[in-house]
């Protein structure tokens, strides 16, 4: 990433290591297999040698393979296979529930084979050495309108089949934004700066702008859940920008928390005064709060973040979908642009603050193509 001004520029959307067409043309060779699979046909040696030849060729699968003489990539595709078909069921029907009015039969079955699925596997493996019996969190940073919850949901989904309900607990997806204040408490922050400007466009996003003290009880209630537990959690509606007077209830015991927050991760050990007067020193004056939850994260996912317009572009998508989903949207395209830049070129210095972690505490990176679609995941530091 660069800056120029305190401004970030396009090259934080550095190109992938690996292209959309030869994943798509990868897809399209396995495909046969796959279907076999699910249908549950048991994969005989020349379709498991194609899928371990595929993996190995991959952008996106060695990222999560385990280490040793034992996890060759036959053995592997072999493991993977067996699971397939245990996954799939749940999986389409979760896709076909959040999605409304898409094809039932077009859950991508390639994604959960390159991506869902190992990378559930891979959490698995890390809780079962670093949390047994515990709670595992993994977060999640991107850009707005990148793609976590969507990805989050569909691990979500997966891992619910992977761990032992009784032993290790389900799993479940959440948002960081849904502990945002409701708009009645944030009305008043907008005389200190938490205001994008523009008339009708929420000031919620932003550090200082959640409930850390429900966020972090909730955390600690979720580390000692048990099968008896009944939590409420945060449970925003960005539609109504408020928080509805219904809780989300979570019952029994949870072993693994996906938490997507677009600025997860980020450093928060940083002085206000460096900042001038304004939005950007408020930013940095909330920042520590979240240092206990990002210390809590066994884990973190970084997506590669794109460039300002296509962030805009990936926020409207995202409006497309909520469209889709209640039958309303929440933001104008122009009510978009002002929230976006808010978001990202009011509020950080970007030479002092920044909503990207850095390097260090990143235990996987991924690269996007333009259709959502990972196409590369890379180990980061943290895995190393």
């Amino acid at each position: 990433m660069s800056v120029t001004d305190g401004t970030p520029q396009t090259d934080r959307g550095t190109a992938a290591p690996a292209g959309a067409a030869e994943r798509d043309a990868a897809d399209r060779r396995l495909a046969p297999v796959l279907h076999d699979l699910v249908a549950g046909r048991s994969p005989g040696h020349k379709e498991l040698a194609e899928l371990a030849a595929a993996a190995r060729a991959d952008g996106v699968q060695p990222a999560f393979d385990p280490q040793g003489p034992a996890a060759g990539p036959a053995a592997l595709a072999a493991e993977r296979a067996a699971l397939l078909p245990q996954v799939w069921e749940p999986f389409a029907a979760w896709w076909r529930s959040y999605f409304p009015g898409s094809d039932p039969t077009g859950a991508p079955l390639a994604d959960l084979w390159r991506l869902y699925l190992p990378l559930a596997q891979w959490i698995v493996r890390a809780k079962r050495t670093r949390r047994p019996g515990e709670l595992f969190v993994i977060g999640f940073n991107g850009s707005p309108g990148a793609g976590k919850t969507v990805l989050t949901s569909a691990v979500a989904a997966v891992l619910d089949r992977l761990l032992d309900p009784v032993a290790e607990g389900r799993a479940i997806a959440r948002s960081g934004d849904d502990w945002y204040l409701p708009r009645s408490a944030r009305e008043p922050l907008r005389a200190r700066g938490w205001d994008p400007g523009v008339p009708g466009v929420t000031n919620r996003s932003l550090p200082g702008t959640h409930d850390m003290d429900w966020l972090l009880r909730n955390l600690r209630e979720l580390e000692h859940s048990t099968a008896d537990s009944r939590l409420l959690l945060g449970n925003f509606d960005k539609k109504a920008d408020d928080q509805p007077e219904a809780a989300f209830p979570v019952h029994g015991k949870v072993g693994v928390l996906l938490f997507d927050l677009w600025f997860a991760g980020a450093e928060t050990a940083v002085d206000p005064l460096a900042q001038p007067e304004g939005l950007r020193r408020r930013v940095a004056e909330h920042l520590p709060a979240w240092g206990p939850v990002f210390a809590r994260m066994d884990a973190l996912w970084a997506y590669q973040w794109p460039s300002f317009e296509q962030m805009v572009t990936e926020r409207e998508a995202q409006e497309r979908l909520v469209e889709a989903r209640h039958g309303r949207r929440g933001l104008t395209p122009d009510g978009i642009r002002a929230f976006m830049a808010y978001m990202t070129e009011q509020s950080w210095d970007w030479r002092t603050t920044s909503p990207i972690p850095p390097d260090r505490v990143v235990t996987f990176r991924a690269w996007r193509d333009s259709g959502h679609r990972v196409i590369a995941v890379r180990k980061g530091a943290r895995a190393a």
